[in-house]
């Protein structure tokens, strides 16, 4: 059973795709495999709680609130990506470790 994606995941996910493209939740659902309506329904909670913001063109842009949470996950992740690449684990399973120790 698929676990659901935390609010640290997708703000993540949101910056880490922010940064070669524009952003619409289908590519969100796309990079957590989901459909476009769960990714709708998390979106709105991102929104209400004031963590993004999707405009006109429905391009998802994070607020200075999400941005923060955001960097300071992906900065967990890279951290752990490195620490245990460095110890031996391969880059696909570190990634995957380092998805769950992130947010520990």
């Amino acid at each position: 059973m698929k676990q659901k994606k935390s609010v640290e995941d997708y703000l993540k996910t949101i910056y880490t795709l922010s940064k070669r493209k524009a952003v619409h939740g289908s590519d969100i659902a796309g990079e957590f495999g989901v459909s476009r309506p769960t990714v709708s329904v998390a979106l709105k909670d991102l929104a209400e709680e004031g963590y993004i913001f999707v405009d006109d063109t429905h391009e998802v842009h994070l607020t200075e609130k999400g941005k923060r949470i955001a960097e300071d996950t992906y900065e967990r992740h890279s951290t752990f990506c490195r620490l245990l690449t460095r110890l031996g684990v391969d880059e696909k399973t570190a990634a995957v470790d380092a998805c769950e120790m992130e947010h520990v």
